[in-house]
């Protein structure tokens, strides 16, 4: 990986725990390190970087991004306007420069997500049967867009990181509770990961979130809706939750 950490733009805590758990199952981590040529012999591969480094394996997966594959979609002879990297410039509607396209997915250069577009295919209907006249219409907010990455163990989060709010000088309230200390962690025999919740310290409000551990795809939901409802963390602890679930951490962080 070329960054000193995996998956850098996650929670560093996160991103620890992962790291840690895959020096714990034998993987070899070459930090810093640039793929600059991939060579195959018979059924090997080998990775050369930038720095002297070698990898050897059976096989190479590259994950090095996308870009949108926009060029076939004839565009060229429409007045659309298209950026330096093949996205489509849209408005808060999701419209094009030309009022009667819109664009959806990967291809309107939003959050890469298949929650995202399919939530941008609702809106655009929507837009489009003219139901967002005469009545309450939220445009999307991205910033609260709920994300999982689904290695093991699971990695999710929801709204402004610790770290973000930390660069920013914002001041916030963190709450981490780890699933050793949750029953059905325990009743699992999983109690690897944690559960991480960020509110404003003045008022309550919850700002964020992050867990890592199994399920925790699942679990952020919680998280994500009381970011885009708005809510306080004493919203949540109030709730009743099933004993023994997982999600009675999330309880315990909002305390």
């Amino acid at each position: 990986m070329s960054r000193q950490q995996v998956l850098p733009q996650k929670d560093p805590e996160a991103a620890a725990l992962l790291e840690q758990n895959f020096l714990d199952r034998g993987v070899q981590l070459l930090k810093g390190a640039r793929a600059t040529e991939i060579t195959r012999s018979g059924k090997s591969v080998e990775v050369f970087c930038s720095d002297g480094r070698t990898a050897k394996g059976t096989h190479a997966l590259l994950a090095i991004g996308s870009e949108p594959n926009s060029q076939e979609l004839g565009l060229a002879n429409t007045e659309v306007v298209v950026d330096e990297s093949g996205y489509i410039e849209v408005d808060h509607n999701l419209r094009s420069s030309v009022p009667n396209i819109y664009a959806a997915g990967d291809l309107s250069g939003k959050l890469p997500l298949s929650s995202v577009a399919s939530m941008q295919g609702r809106k655009i209907a929507e837009h489009i049967m003219g139901l967002h006249e005469g009545r309450e219409h939220r445009h999307l907010d991205y910033d609260k867009a709920a994300s999982a990455i689904f290695t093991e163990p699971e990695i999710a989060d929801v709204g402004l990181a610790e770290a973000e709010a930390f660069a920013t000088g914002r001041k916030i309230r963190v709450t981490k509770v780890p699933f050793s200390s949750n029953a059905k962690a325990l009743i699992n025999n999983d109690p690897l990961g944690f559960v991480k919740i960020v509110s404003d310290p003045n008022t309550g409000h919850v700002l964020g979130g992050s867990i890592v551990g199994q399920h925790a795809a699942e679990l952020i939901s919680v998280v994500a809706l009381a970011v885009s409802a708005n809510l306080k963390v004493q919203d949540i602890h109030e709730s009743l939750f099933v004993y023994p679930t997982l999600s009675e951490a999330l309880l315990e962080a909002a305390e």
